[in-house]
């Protein structure tokens, strides 16, 4: 129960800071501007599925909210949503360490231990807020705007799986859609622990933020090189972003949860190393 008033108390604090709301108006001009490219680049987008597999007419006819929808996902959750993470990260720690408000919190009698897990509890629920409210924003946008197809034709790239297609009912794509924003949810909290682990070492914000998201970046630079092919399936960036993997038909369980273990090691390692520094710590 304590810890559980700790954590709603740090998302007090996340949802005090105005800059918190900063990427909620950013989504908002990104959803405008993706809207404006949809439409004015109709007939690259149905070269795009034709050269899938898919018959023009049917291209046509599947290009709706939905697919928008999709569309507007990755980008949302493979580069805003990580910056995201890393500015609540780094803030929570090293942010109040600037402030001056940490030592003056730690002088009643409270563990540390507890004080970095209801903080790393506080990001993965407002990491999860954020997904919410982007998912449905894209879900929304796509519904009001375009028509609503009969089924979906999910697009999944070549070179990652053997079928480039999969065909499925609006009900099950709805599903898969909202299992891939918490599968992202959860891959998005390697980027928090990170943070965390960040602003526990330096007492700066913007040099932990820095920090994480220097790594990823630089993660994701390598995973698409050519020759990175050996360590790729093990980098941050691509074990993050294999959602794709939930729009399979059958979705291939074995990987998903090699993906969900892997990722729950960066997280508990990067969560462990923040635990040990942060007691070790001295509080100025």
């Amino acid at each position: 129960m304590k810890l559980l008033r700790e954590t709603l108390y740090e998302l007090f604090k996340m949802g005090s800071h105005k800059k918190n709301y900063i990427p909620l108006a950013g989504y908002l001009l990104f959803i405008l501007l993706c809207y404006i490219a949809c439409r004015s680049s109709f007939e690259f987008i149905i070269k795009r599925m034709v050269e899938f597999g898919l018959p023009r007419a049917d291209a046509v006819k599947y290009l709706d909210g939905f697919f928008f929808a999709r569309v507007v996902q990755i980008p949302t959750f493979v580069v805003l949503m990580p910056i995201v993470m890393a500015a609540l990260g780094g803030d929570c720690v090293a942010g109040e360490m600037q402030e001056g408000s940490l030592k003056l919190y730690l002088a009643r009698p409270r563990s540390r231990t507890q004080v970095v897990v209801a903080k790393f509890a506080a990001i993965y629920s407002a990491g999860l807020i954020y997904s919410i409210i982007f998912s449905a924003g894209g879900l929304l946008t796509g519904w009001i705007f375009f028509d609503l197809a009969p089924a979906q034709v999910i697009m999944i790239p070549a070179r990652m799986f053997s079928s480039t297609l999969s065909i499925m009912t609006n009900f099950e794509a709805l599903a898969r859609y909202m299992a891939v924003t918490l599968y992202y949810s959860f891959s998005l909290m390697t980027m928090g622990s990170m943070a965390l682990f960040f602003s526990v070492i330096f007492n700066r914000m913007s040099s932990a933020a820095i920090a994480v998201i220097t790594l990823y970046f630089v993660s994701y630079v390598v995973a698409s090189l050519p020759f990175a092919e050996g360590i790729r399936p093990w980098l941050i960036s691509e074990i993050m972003n294999n959602s794709f993997l939930l729009y399979l038909s059958p979705v291939p369980m074995g990987k998903l949860v090699v993906n969900l273990s892997v990722l729950g090691i960066y997280i508990a390692g990067f969560l462990f190393a923040s635990i040990f520094h942060f007691n070790c710590k001295d509080i100025r």
